[in-house]
């Protein structure tokens, strides 16, 4: 179990080292921490975070070992950054001024492919898909929601700790 800030860098560093075959759901748990689960082709993260004001959150994570096969759910799409060429800026800023609607040239470039943050040139990328599901935690196996299980207890444990007013209601 590591601080989410870490993995977060961990995981940006995996991501520019190749960013192709990458996957990001995001959820709540039954505490109500944000809940993140992150894969490539061969590792998984959880993170688990909570807001402690509009400006930080604090959280737990941790890399997953075995049996990640689960996460390439069928019709995910790839998460990634895709930049923008300077037509399609210019075709996007064209179609925003008019009132139309920009969500073929945007799915147009959602089909492009990922790129690493350092390959990025343009003003203006598209991040994501980001899938947002109930309980992102169900694609995992048992022995995977028992860790995520105990990175919860961890967190509830650390805000009492840290964060107290997070986690206790004010009188």
């Amino acid at each position: 179990m590591q601080p989410a800030e870490k993995l977060k860098r961990e995981i940006a560093k995996s991501y520019d080292s190749n960013p192709k075959g990458w996957r990001v759901f995001v959820g709540r748990d039954n505490r109500n921490f944000s809940q993140i689960l992150v894969s490539n082709s061969s590792q998984v993260w959880i993170l688990k975070e909570e807001l402690i004001n509009p400006y930080r959150s604090i959280g737990l994570g941790a890399r997953l070992t075995g049996e990640t096969e689960a996460l390439k759910v069928a019709g995910t799409k790839e998460f990634g950054l895709r930049p923008l060429a300077q037509g399609q800026i210019g075709e996007l800023s064209s179609l925003m001024r008019n009132g139309e609607d920009p969500r073929d040239l945007l799915l147009k470039v959602m089909r492009s492919e990922p790129v690493a943050s350092s390959d990025v040139r343009s003003p203006l990328v598209l991040q994501g898909p980001v899938m947002a599901t109930h309980n992102p935690m169900s694609l995992l196996s048992d022995k995977h929601r028992e860790i995520d299980h105990r990175i919860s207890e961890e967190l509830q444990k650390l805000l009492l700790r840290k964060y107290p007013q997070a986690v206790i209601p004010y009188l």
